[in-house]
């Protein structure tokens, strides 16, 4: 966990506002959801990643988690809260989550998320909207370079069906996928007792990954109708992402599972440049919502705001709007009646002591980021900045900052 000082939380700010933008240009409806929720309701998920959480009990002795996620929340309030609406239900967030980690770049206990949930609708025209909302969302922010990496679920776990690898054999194969750990994995199928044929099978299937040829080649690896349908959806999908302008970002990774158990179709991961960790993800879980008493089909994705951050950091930074402004000597006594002025016509004013020194008024300043100092002079004003010093008088202050921000 870490403290966030006023640059970041300005530039992260920025990239709040872009993102809300976008998706209330698709029409979500902002929620907000409780920090804590009650351990009991929050198991009702199945994930067994969430036994990894914060805890804490209340004043009746109840257990209380740290939300370790936003998905799960949300299918609880779209089960009961929503359960006499008709869907879909289209609803974001921005959001702090919780979940116990060792700290390294990128991946903190807590952790700042932008992200959204389409719930009630089941087609593959919804998955797509999905990772098309997630590339205008970072397009919104600035960053260049990124793509979404994007699997399927169900045709692995098809295959692994057809294979007849089942029980303690197909939750090692899972979990070695979705660390991306191939030694390991190659060790888990080799201890299979499946055909020779079904362990290539499977091999060649987490090998799959590149551009929309995949999807050709992997047809040769199908094996049944769930196989079939899962490629067919898959192949719909990313048609219908270039129909939205999007189909150069996309790559399809066969072998790609996420870290939560819930997800029942398409996942996908947004990954930058050469940073070792992806700055989000989501996908498609048909059966989470059921658990919370109202079933039903949903897709979604998180943004993990700080790695974001990270990402255009990388990049060479934020191009912020800049937002004309100006400290004030006298400001806070002898000049706030300009200092309002200032204000009402959209300038930023830090406010300082009329008896405080020109070269302390500078620092300031420059510590706030601020292009402008205002001093009074013999009942004129001397403006300072913009590469000059100018005498103004009261009403031409205000223009002239705003004319060269």
């Amino acid at each position: 966990m870490k403290d966030v000082l006023p640059p970041e939380a300005g530039e992260l700010r920025f990239l709040e506002d872009a993102i809300r933008g976008v998706f209330a240009g698709f029409g979500y409806g902002e929620v907000m959801t409780p920090t804590l929720e009650l351990e009991a309701v929050l198991e009702k998920a199945g994930e067994r990643r969430f036994k990894r959480s914060f805890r804490l009990f209340d004043e009746n002795g109840n257990v209380m988690v740290l939300r370790p996620d936003m998905t799960a929340p949300i299918a609880r309030l779209a089960a009961t809260r929503l359960a006499d609406r008709n869907p879909p239900h289209r609803l974001c967030y921005f959001a702090n989550s919780f979940r116990p980690t060792r700290p390294q770049r990128g991946r903190r206990s807590e952790f700042y998320q932008a992200g959204l949930e389409l719930i009630g609708d089941d087609s593959d025209a919804g998955d797509a909207e999905a990772l098309a909302i997630a590339c205008r969302a970072l397009d919104a922010c600035g960053l260049r370079d990124y793509s979404i990496v994007m699997g399927e679920v169900s045709f692995f776990r098809s295959l692994l069906d057809s294979a007849g690898v089942s029980g303690a054999g197909r939750e090692a194969v899972f979990s070695a996928l979705a660390a991306r750990d191939m030694v390991e994995l190659g060790a888990v199928i080799s201890g299979l007792e499946i055909d020779a044929d079904d362990r290539q099978a499977i091999l060649d299937v987490v090998s799959l990954r590149g551009g929309s040829e995949i999807l050709t080649t992997a047809l040769d690896l199908v094996r049944g109708p769930g196989m079939e349908e899962a490629l067919k959806r898959l192949a719909r999908t990313l048609y219908l992402v270039g129909r939205h302008g999007f189909a150069g970002r996309i790559l399809i990774d066969l072998g790609l599972l996420r870290n939560f158990e819930y997800y029942t179709g398409i996942v996908f991961e947004v990954l930058s440049g050469g940073l070792g960790f992806p700055l989000g993800g989501g996908g498609r879980y048909d059966g989470l919502l059921g658990k919370f008493g109202r079933p039903g089909p949903a897709v979604g994705f998180a943004v993990g705001l700080d790695r974001l951050h990270i990402a255009l950091m990388e990049e060479g930074g934020l191009d912020l709007p800049r937002i004309p402004g100006a400290a004030l000597v006298g400001g806070m006594d002898s000049e706030i009646e300009l200092a309002m002025n200032l204000r009402d016509k959209g300038i930023r004013v830090l406010s300082i002591a009329g008896d405080v020194a020109d070269e302390e008024a500078r620092r300031l300043a420059a510590d706030a980021g601020l292009s402008y100092v205002v001093i009074p002079a013999d009942g004129r004003y001397r403006l300072e900045g913009g590469g000059g010093v100018q005498t103004l008088d009261r009403d031409e202050v205000a223009g002239r900052i705003e004319s060269q921000p």
